[in-house]
């Protein structure tokens, strides 16, 4: 039951960007220790936005209600649930605490773009009191005084709460409703059944429509609820849409995933462990092994395309009785992809181990390689947002070996274009781990010397050493090759430009850009990501394991964090960055 006099406290994140338990509590302690904005009887609402959310295949969607059908719908539907149960969770002790001084808290997590006007509508449609926005949303904090009609406060990088207007807005525009989906839970619950009571008083909601943000003062009250009420469409765990997007129930999932949209083959994506399958099912699904079905040929053996009963489309790569490779690689790959479950590495279905019949069962990866639509004749010009959308699918594939992967971190040890394949939509997918190595403990991993020349760091070709700026320097070398579409080594060039790493590195540091970039590419002006992108190569490939970043500062630098960028160049090219 709501007091008439109780107030909406708004607290407003990018919930695109991670958030931590020790940041909410301290910033919620602020707002309660103040005296003059939470108040007994009022209710804090903890609003997170998400203005893109992650694809089932590695690249960022932006939430927008032109693009959120299909397999982009639960996917956002899904980043949601998951968002709104991070935030329950980290809000549990602030909960507690405020739940004694009579203030109730509520979680609400939204998809929609822009953060600013999602922001404004929970706003007008909570009637707020108080809007206190994160550090991260202080770039609009001119449209926020413009628009939104309620007190303003910011939090600050001390995590202090610093009131900034005192007073209501009197602007008087009407802005439109921008798309949304939320979903919304009050903290409220014992740790021993939130799981149970979360379920039964989740809200789920989507809507777009106009709203106002006229002020108090010189408007109809009855008008501004008249208006609010055509946009809470919220229903007790249903879903439904205003504005005819079409989107499924929050309870309804399609079979299996759409892996590219442009050829429809679907993925096992949500497959936990692999499986073994019967050598008698392999046969079937490749026509007994049909040339007709092979897609290429190594030093491990042959690969056939094939499809199982179910439909889901599989590449068996079959080892040669005689492989040099042999049954150690087999392990190891079976091993590290039971473990290796992420949207940017070919995903292991299962294999087949019986007498001289080694198998593994990947799904099929439609498009061919990097190495082909970067060197075969036959191939289109890799536009520019492609390339750059490879390099950063990639980087964060090598990010969740190395970083994310339960257990200890994987290192790949044969990382190049013709081991990254590609959806038609252009996903990259990190494959062939039969060389990956385990990293346990501190200590340097010593090992011969495999993989591919020209992607091998240094001290790995002079001593052994694996670790896991092994892998960064290999991606450097990548990341060179999708910037300038060339070979290791050109012989048909003369001097210093024959080798990749020497004519790269050298124009790099002059910063002439301009002739390091691909020159098949044609209108280019996408200056900004060339230069963050090479100067990430640039780092990735220095002598010295020490200088290089890791695969999540990698990341960082080419989604162009501003001053993340800054503070890294600084550390390892001082005089790059001064340039």
């Amino acid at each position: 039951m709501e007091c008439k006099d109780c107030s909406v406290v708004i607290l407003a994140y990018d919930a695109t960007k991670d958030h931590t338990e020790h940041e909410l509590r301290l910033t919620i302690n602020e707002i309660r220790m103040r005296g003059d904005i939470l108040l007994g009887g009022d209710k804090l609402i903890v609003l997170g936005v998400l203005h893109s959310f992650p694809h089932p295949m590695g690249y960022q969607m932006e939430a927008r209600a032109d693009s959120l059908f299909g397999t982009n719908a639960r996917a956002m539907q899904e980043e949601v649930q998951r968002k709104a149960d991070i935030y329950f969770n980290m809000l549990q002790e602030s909960a507690e605490h405020c739940k004694d001084e009579r203030v109730s808290v509520e979680v609400k997590i939204i998809a929609g773009m822009p953060i600013k006007k999602i922001v404004l509508q929970e706003a007008i449609s909570c009637k707020a009191a108080w809007v206190i926005l994160d550090r991260e949303l202080r770039k609009d904090l001119k449209f926020y005084f413009k628009h939104i009609p309620c007190k303003v406060a910011l939090i600050q990088d001390s995590l202090s709460v610093e009131p900034l207007r005192l007073s209501n807005a009197t602007n008087t525009d009407v802005l439109e409703r921008k798309f949304s989906y939320s979903v919304s839970k009050p903290v409220e619950v014992p740790l021993d059944v939130q799981d149970n009571a979360s379920e039964d008083q989740c809200v789920v909601s989507c809507g777009s429509d106009f709203v106002s943000t006229s002020s108090v003062e010189g408007s109809d009250p009855s008008q501004d609820n008249l208006a609010l009420s055509s946009i809470d469409k919220s229903q007790p765990c249903s879903f439904s849409s205003s504005n005819g997007s079409g989107l499924l129930s929050k309870h309804v999932r399609s079979d299996a995933p759409v892996l590219c949209s442009v050829c429809g083959i679907t993925t096992a994506l949500y497959i936990k462990e692999s499986m073994r399958f019967r050598y008698s099912e392999i046969q079937a699904a490749t026509s007994d092994f049909s040339k007709e079905q092979v897609l290429g040929e190594g030093g491990y053996g042959h690969v056939y395309r094939g499809r199982l009963k179910d439909g889901q489309v599989i590449a068996a790569k079959v080892r040669k009785e005689a492989s040099h490779q042999g049954d150690k690689e087999f392990r190891s790959e079976v091993y590290v992809l039971s473990f290796a479950r992420h949207r940017n590495i070919v995903m292991l279905l299962g294999y087949c181990n019986i007498e001289n019949h080694n198998i593994l069962v990947y799904e099929y990866i439609c498009n061919k390689s990097l190495y082909w639509h970067l060197f075969s004749k036959s191939a289109d010009v890799l536009e520019w947002h492609k390339r750059r959308a490879i390099a950063i699918g990639t980087a964060k594939g090598l990010r969740f070996l190395h970083e994310e992967c339960r257990g200890c971190p994987i290192v790949h040890r044969d990382l190049r274009p013709s081991n990254i394949l590609l959806t038609h939509d252009f996903i990259p997918m990190i494959g062939d781990f039969g060389l990956a190595k385990w990293k346990t403990g501190n200590d340097a991993i010593h090992t011969g010397v495999v993989g591919t020349l020209g992607y091998l760091a240094p001290e790995y070709v002079e001593s052994g050493i694996v670790s896991v700026r092994t892998d960064v320097y290999a991606y450097g070398v990548v990341l060179l090759q999708l910037i300038s579409g060339r070979k290791i080594i050109d012989n048909k060039r003369q001097g210093e430009e024959q080798s990749l790493l020497q004519w790269a590195e050298s124009l790099i540091e002059k910063l002439a850009l301009h002739q390091l970039i691909d020159s098949r590419i044609e209108e280019f002006d996408n200056t900004y990501e060339l230069y963050n992108m090479a100067r990430t190569a640039y780092m990735c490939v220095r002598r010295s394991p020490e200088m290089r970043p890791s695969m999540g500062e990698v990341v960082r630098l080419l989604e162009g964090e501003s001053c993340y960028i800054q503070g890294l160049a600084e550390q390892f090219v001082p005089h790059y960055a001064q340039i």
